[in-house]
């Protein structure tokens, strides 16, 4: 995570209640339905906010600051009395949590573009993620007290840590909200479609094999063995790729360099230094440092792809074996995991890097869906929400997790323990095992 400063400090204290404040809240909401944050100047929340220069700035020290007193004014007015699960722990609160979840998912609904914001930046902009981590962190309490209160009364299976299973919960539907808010994924036309996605999920997190289940009826024709359909992304035309010798030798000085600071951090000229070549020979072969990037991601994503499309080509009927294919799939050596790391963090705010990604987590989710609805047919699989959904919510929950891992996040720092997971929540969710 980088850890830029914000340029200015907050004159004083505030309440978010001022005439003042409240315009630049509703300028910057609305202002933020129509642009991204980085592309959001302050000059366009005083015009639309109608305030003077000094008056914004006698509030707010920067667009960050007003985002990280939006997050904090959301929790104030929509969680202080509403959190998942109100109810004591146990069957009630249990038997509540898909109103609770619906719930969730109105709130954050209101305040789509803030949220989507916070998002964005919070792996960029340290006060924004202390911000949104204090949000966060009343649910994933309420959440872990619920694993917790079950595994005391024999109801839930031992396993991984309440606060990490949470984490890992709580940080799915945050990235689920994101992608079917922002339209991301086809198989998630909007947040509120995968409710059904999510709290399956959960049931299958908390609950493992000690949750009723009810297994898909075997179909006649699920002899046919399912494969991937989605097939690598292509280069498109004049786009930069390792082809050559010189591309080769700027894309692995990237590579090295990211081991050592993040995308954000770095700059052309490390770049030129650390390959030894000139400004004009970097731009012969790639526009930007992003550009470059793009490129390095590529050959890696493929690699993470087709890793986890052997799903589709193995033996499902061995749960270990699932969960052994996931640990090599999550068992990144220093480079790869240098570029992965980075590309978590930051396709959200770089469109390029955006799509690449996108088709990527595609591709791997397709296969997903092929697994579900190929076992289902063959009734080894347990019944559920529609596979395309399911696998969705699935992948992106993964796709969090690991993001959330690689930061270091509270409770996702040891990625051996992280990895286990993961394979125990496929087999789960698919299998009810």
């Amino acid at each position: 995570m980088s850890t830029r400063p914000v340029t200015r400090q907050r004159p004083r204290a505030h309440d978010g209640q001022r005439s003042a404040e409240v315009a630049v809240f509703e300028a910057t909401e609305q202002l933020l339905q129509e642009t991204s944050m980085q592309d959001l100047t302050v000059a366009q929340i005083i015009k639309r906010a109608g305030l003077s220069r000094a008056n914004f700035y006698h509030y707010f020290a920067s667009k960050y600051d007003v985002l990280v007193a939006m997050i904090a004014r959301l929790f104030d007015d929509a969680y202080s009395e509403s959190v998942p699960w109100q109810a004591p722990p146990g069957k009630t609160r249990a038997k509540s949590m898909d109103a609770s979840m619906r719930g969730t998912i109105d709130m954050w609904s209101a305040h789509g573009a803030v949220i989507c914001a916070a998002v964005e930046q919070m792996h960029s902009v340290p006060a924004v993620a202390a911000a949104w981590k204090v949000m966060l962190e009343q649910f994933v309490g309420a959440v872990a007290e619920q694993i917790t209160h079950e595994r005391a009364n024999g109801a839930a299976p031992e396993g991984a840590s309440p606060e990490m299973i949470a984490t890992m919960l709580v940080g799915g539907v945050e990235r689920t909200f994101y992608v079917g808010s922002k339209g991301l994924d086809e198989r998630l036309p909007s947040a509120e479609s995968a409710v059904d996605s999510i709290v399956a999920l959960t049931f299958a997190a908390i609950y493992g094999n000690q949750r009723p289940v009810k297994r898909a009826k075997r179909k006649k024709s699920a002899a046919k063995k399912a494969e991937a359909v989605a097939a690598p992304v292509a280069p498109a035309a004049g786009e930069a790729t390792a082809s050559t010798d010189t591309a080769a030798t700027i894309l692995k000085a990237v590579n090295d360099l990211l081991q050592e600071e993040t995308l954000d951090e770095l700059s052309v000229a490390q770049i030129l230094e650390r390959a030894d070549a000139s400004r004009g020979t970097f731009y012969f072969y790639f526009g930007s440092k992003d550009d470059a990037f793009v490129a390095l991601f590529k050959e890696f994503a493929e690699r993470i792809a087709s890793g986890f499309e052997m799903l589709v080509q193995m033996d499902r009927t061995d749960p270990a074996g699932i969960r052994e294919l996931v640990a090599d799939w999550l068992d990144l050596d220093e480079p790869t995991l240098a570029v992965a790391r980075n590309a978590v963090h930051e396709w959200p705010r770089r469109p390029e890097l955006g799509r690449l990604y996108l088709d990527t987590v595609s591709r791997m989710t397709t296969a997903l869906q092929a697994m579900i609805e190929t076992d289902r047919a063959a009734g080894i699989a347990v019944d559920g929400p529609p596979a395309a959904e399911f696998a969705a919510v699935i992948m992106w929950t993964i796709e969090r997790t690991v993001a959330g891992s690689m930061a270091g996040e509270e409770h996702l720092e040891d990625t051996g323990s992280v990895t286990k997971l993961l394979g125990e929540l496929l087999v789960s969710a698919i299998y009810g095992l």
